[in-house]
This record gives structure tokens, C-alpha cells and sequence, in this order.
């Protein structure tokens, strides 16, 4: 028995000592080290190679949104020289394009001209909006080719600027009359008697306080918000701000139309009447804005620096603004002042 327990721990002791990590020499870890800084340099490459791709990646977005890799351009003219390339897409707004290269993508050109020369080749479409499209024999487009013209609004490649404001000019001065016409309209309407009382303000009067009015109202607008700021109270009152506005601008308006009922009476050759009519507003609203129409329709035919058309559109100006301002002053003064009263004929 003592004999089977002592050849047991013989073996134990034996397995412990073969299992034991052999004997390790200094090319061992030499080798090591080898492999570990292998590694570390080959993790070290992959990194570097991720870094460039990235930075590649970043390089080629960049291009891409810079003018020289879409090719943006605003409110500046392009142009693409003969033999010369263009991977990307042509975007010109506010300007015109020459095309006499390749372009292997669309070109689009917003509110200028776009002309494609005799050696042009555009790979994708080729569109221009509110501008004039110019194909030389022999300019080649693959895609389709879309010209959207602007009633008033067309550009012309080396006159862009002028064509422009005439064009917004017009129309704006359209939209604005138009608007004045219908609310001055419906004012005659719903209240004449209070436009009659605007028309018969004095005249003089009327200017002075409305020049008045119009050097004060800004700032007196600008010490009313900063005093509703400053007040705990007055806070909220500031909502109010915009129906302020909106009441002085049917105050204004109310005026205006009371100058043109007044100058539409005066041509009919009829004396104060108790209220006011459209077709004395009519008259008179046809004389007020006659030479700013005259104006505007000579600078949309002839150009906004016509020698012809700047000094109409100037008198019509100055002529409207004699009318609004006088409107402003008699508006204002027939709130506070009762109308005058126009005495019966002394029968003869």
C-alpha cells in the first residue's frame, strides 16, 4: 500500500515537471519583439492608408461643392473654353454661359444666357431659365434641350442687369398699382363719406403734416417698442405692433384715394359733394400714376437707362409721392377735425 502512494506521487510529480514551459532562449524573445513591432507597423500602414482614403473622400466632396468642381457660379458669367472639359455639372445663376468645350454633365443657367459654340458638346441636358438659349450650327446636346422664358424677365448675355430691373421693375410697379387700385376701391365704397371728408382737406396743410409724419413715424415707432420692452407690462402689448402698421398703411391709403377723388372732381367740374364716387377715383387715380406708367412701359421697351425713360419714371415718382404725402396729412387731420361745410347758394 505505502509502496502504491509513493509511485502516485512520483508520477505527479513527474507530469508537474513536463508541463513546466521549457527553457526560453534570448533569440525568443528577439523573435518576439520582431513579430510585435510587425504588427505594430502593419496596423500603423493600414491606419495611414484609412487617413489617406478619408482625406481623399474629403478632397473629392470639397471639389465638388467648390465652383471649380460643380462649376457654381453666381452672379458671375462662365465660360468653357475650346477643347477644354467639364466632368462635372455647369451651375450659372445670375450670370450667362459660353459653352465651347465638352461637358459631360447638364448645364443649367437661372436668369442669363446660355450659348453653346460651334464645337459644343454637352453630354446631359442643356436648360435655361428666364434667359435666351443660343445653339451654334454644329454644337451638339445629347440630352434634352429646355428654354423657359419669363414674360419680362428675359436676359440677354451681354445686357443681363439692365433686362432685369426693367423687367422686376414692371411688374413690381403692376402688382403695386394693382393692389393700391383695389383697396383705395373698396374704400370709396364701403366708406365714401370719409374719403369725401379727406379730399376737402387743405392742401397746404395737408403736405406739411404729412412730411411730418413721414420724418417722425420711424422713430417715434422705435422709442414705442423699446419703451414695451423695457415695461414688464408692455410686453405683450407688443403684438399689437403689426395692427399698428397695418392701420397706419389703410390710413395712408384712405389718404391717397381722397387726393384722387379730389383731382377726379376738380376734372369733372363738380363742387364738394357729400360722398365720395369711384369714377371720381377713378379719374384721378389715372392721372396720379399716368406718367409712372408711361415710364415704366418706356423703360421695359427702350431699357431702364433709356435717356427717354429714367426722367418719366422720375416725374411719375415725384408726382406720387406728392399725392401720398398730401393723402398722409389730410388722413391724419380728418381724424381730428370735423369736415368743412360746404355754405348753400344765396338764392338771387
Amino acid at each position: 500500500m505505502t509502496r502504491g502512494i509513493a509511485a502516485l506521487f512520483v508520477f505527479f510529480a513527474v507530469s508537474v515537471a513536463w508541463a513546466q514551459e521549457p527553457t526560453r532562449t534570448p533569440d525568443d524573445f528577439s523573435w518576439e519583439r520582431s513579430e510585435r513591432a510587425r504588427a505594430r507597423e502593419e496596423r500603423r500602414e493600414r491606419m495611414q492608408e484609412a487617413r489617406e482614403l478619408r482625406r481623399e473622400r474629403m478632397e473629392e466632396m470639397r471639389s465638388r461643392f467648390r465652383g471649380d468642381g460643380v462649376h457654381l457660379r453666381i452672379l458671375r458669367d462662365y465660360s468653357l473654353a475650346e477643347g477644354a472639359t467639364a466632368q462635372e455639372p455647369v451651375v450659372v445663376i445670375g450670370g450667362s454661359a459660353r459653352i465651347d468645350g465638352r461637358v459631360a454633365d447638364d448645364v443649367v443657367v437661372i436668369g442669363g444666357g446660355l450659348h453653346l459654340g460651334p464645337r459644343a458638346i454637352v453630354e446631359g441636358n442643356a436648360v435655361s431659365l428666364a434667359g435666351t438659349l443660343t445653339l451654334d450650327p454644329g454644337a451638339s446636346v445629347r440630352g434634352t434641350i429646355d428654354e423657359v422664358v419669363l414674360p419680362g424677365i428675359t436676359f440677354d448675355p451681354g445686357w443681363q442687369s439692365e433686362m432685369w430691373w426693367s423687367g422686376f421693375a414692371f411688374w413690381g410697379s403692376v402688382l403695386r398699382l394693382t393692389l393700391t387700385l383695389i383697396v383705395a376701391a373698396l374704400l370709396t365704397l364701403v366708406a365714401p363719406r370719409w374719403i369725401a371728408n379727406i379730399s376737402d382737406r387743405s392742401t397746404g396743410a395737408s403736405i406739411l403734416t404729412g412730411l411730418a409724419i413721414e420724418v417722425l413715424f420711424v422713430p417715434a415707432l422705435a422709442i414705442l417698442v423699446i419703451a414695451l420692452l423695457v415695461s414688464i407690462i408692455g410686453i405683450p402689448l407688443l403684438a399689437g405692433i403689426p395692427f399698428l402698421l397695418a392701420a397706419f398703411c389703410l390710413l395712408w391709403i384712405a389718404g391717397f384715394t381722397g387726393v384722387a377723388v379730389r383731382i377726379g372732381r376738380a376734372l369733372r367740374g363738380r363742387s364738394a359733394a357729400l360722398d365720395a364716387s369711384v369714377g371720381d377715383f377713378l379719374i384721378g387715380y389715372a392721372v396720379i400714376i399716368g406718367a409712372t406708367v408711361l415710364g415704366q412701359l418706356t423703360a421695359y421697351g427702350l431699357g431702364w437707362l433709356s435717356p427717354l425713360s429714367w426722367p418719366m419714371r422720375s416725374a411719375g415718382l415725384f408726382v406720387e409721392y406728392v399725392a401720398w404725402t398730401i393723402g398722409l396729412g389730410a388722413a391724419v387731420t380728418s381724424l381730428f377735425t370735423s369736415r368743412r361745410t360746404v355754405p348753400p347758394p344765396v338764392p338771387a
